[in-house]
């Protein structure tokens, strides 16, 4: 890690947004319709997909309710089967579930598996289509995707890219505490936690979170101008 932080080794993000009517087999489609729908107001997001044998896929998605609505739909423990394959979902929280799906056709996990890329989010947006955050060890990575998704007759719309050093990222530390202070409303408005209380959560002292949570938000705030900055000259060229 030493050697790769001295040499500035980068890696490839992309933000791309493909159209679920165009097929895909998404593992979305494998969840309750109230899970997805509108009117949950629920938050959905593949956080791992791997690609099983005979272009099966499975994946982890996390289900954000925190509106409560699907208390009364969703049991503590619940499976759930169709055609294209099962689901099994468990309530770790009032407001958090967590959903195990196993697709028996799943072509962009394979297509993805294939091409050396690594799904970091998926999230279903509000139109019905699956924004997907992912990384590579350079742009030729994603451009094989690309031309992959497009064989088989998937268009993508890209929303962003960026290269990112590895010395810009977040340390396991930094990330860890802005998860938690994320998740326990730290960055809500009104705050539902103060430093203190999350400093216990933690295990560490406020004056240490204080600085680890200013170092990770310069980082991110870096990257989001360098971001823009990249973005605007590739609209000038």
């Amino acid at each position: 890690m030493g050697a790769a932080r001295r040499h500035g080794v980068a890696m490839y993000f992309i933000k791309l947004v493909i159209n679920e009517s165009e097929g895909g087999n998404s593992c979305f489609d494998l969840l309750p319709k109230q899970i997805c729908g509108a009117d949950s107001g629920a938050r959905v997001e593949v956080l791992q997909c791997t690609c099983l044998a005979n272009d099966g896929g499975c994946a982890m998605i996390r289900i954000t309710d925190p509106n409560g609505v699907l208390s009364g739909e969703v049991a503590e423990s619940a499976s759930y089967s169709n055609d294209r394959g099962e689901c099994t979902i468990d309530r770790i929280s009032p407001h958090q579930l967590v959903a195990m799906v196993m697709n028996n056709n799943c072509q962009v996990s394979r297509i993805l598996s294939e091409s050396g890329c690594l799904i970091t989010s998926a999230v279903m947006e509000d139109d019905g289509n699956i924004c997907w955050t992912m990384a590579s060890p350079g742009a030729d990575y994603t451009q094989n995707l690309l031309r992959r998704l497009a064989e088989i007759g998937i268009t993508v719309k890209r929303k962003s890219t960026l290269n990112a050093d590895v010395q810009t990222m977040l340390s396991d530390k930094q990330e860890e505490a802005l998860r938690t202070a994320f998740a326990n409303g730290y960055y809500d408005i009104p705050k539902k936690m103060n430093m203190t209380e999350l400093s216990e959560i933690i295990g560490c002292s406020k004056s240490t979170l204080d600085v680890t949570l200013r170092n990770a938000e310069r980082k991110i705030i870096h990257q989001y101008f360098l971001q823009s900055r990249n973005s605007i000259v590739g609209r000038n060229k």
